[in-house]
C-alpha cells in the first residue's frame, strides 16, 4: 500500500519546482488571448501568448494597440529572415503567422518567454521591464541545431504613438 504521507510530499517538491506565478503554454490560439501585464509602475508592457501587446509610459502609449481578440495583431514584432532561403517569421507566433513546430511561451513575475523551433533552430524571446528605468528590454537568442551554417537578419518593429491612448484611436 501506498503512503498519503509520501504522495504529499512529493507534489510538495514537485510545486517548489517552478516559480509561484508561472504560467506556461503550448500555443497560441485561444477561446481569448492569454494576456500578461510586467510593469514598474511608471512603465508597462502588456503582452499577449501570440506576442502581440503594447508598451504604456504613465499616460501615454508608447505603441500603437487596438484590443482585437480575432487578428491579435498590434505591438512591437521581432522578425527573422533566412538569408539564404528568403524564409521569414516572427519570434513570437504574431504577426507572421508562421507555424512553428512546437510553440512555449511562459509568463512569470519578472518576465514574458517566447520559444519557438522552425526546424534546426530555435528563437527565445525574453521580454522584461527594467525596475530601475522606466524601459523595456527584449532579447532574443538563436540557435542552430543543425550542421549547416544560418545567416539570420533580425528587424525589429513598432508602430510608435507616444501620445494618450484615446488620442491614438481618434485620430
Amino acid at each position: 500500500a501506498r503512503s498519503w504521507a509520501a504522495e504529499a510530499k512529493s507534489a510538495a517538491k514537485i510545486r517548489g519546482i517552478e516559480p509561484l506565478g508561472l504560467r506556461r503554454f503550448t500555443t497560441a490560439y485561444g477561446a481569448t488571448p492569454a494576456t500578461h501585464l510586467l510593469s514598474n509602475g511608471g512603465y508597462a508592457v502588456m503582452l499577449t501568448a501570440a506576442g502581440s501587446g503594447y508598451s504604456r509610459w504613465r499616460d501615454l502609449s508608447v505603441t500603437r494597440w487596438r484590443e482585437d481578440a480575432t487578428c491579435d495583431d498590434w505591438g512591437s514584432y521581432i522578425f527573422l529572415r533566412d538569408v539564404r532561403s528568403g524564409e521569414v517569421w516572427s519570434a513570437g507566433f504574431q504577426p507572421s503567422g508562421t507555424e512553428p513546430d512546437a510553440y512555449q511561451v511562459a509568463f512569470s513575475e519578472d518576465r514574458a518567454e517566447f520559444t519557438r523551433h522552425d526546424g534546426t533552430l530555435t528563437t527565445t524571446l525574453e521580454v522584461l521591464v527594467s525596475g530601475e528605468e522606466d524601459a523595456e528590454v527584449r532579447r532574443v537568442s538563436i540557435a542552430n541545431s543543425g550542421y549547416r551554417e544560418r545567416e539570420i537578419d533580425v528587424t525589429a518593429y513598432a508602430e510608435l504613438v507616444l501620445a494618450p491612448q484615446a488620442d491614438d484611436v481618434a485620430h
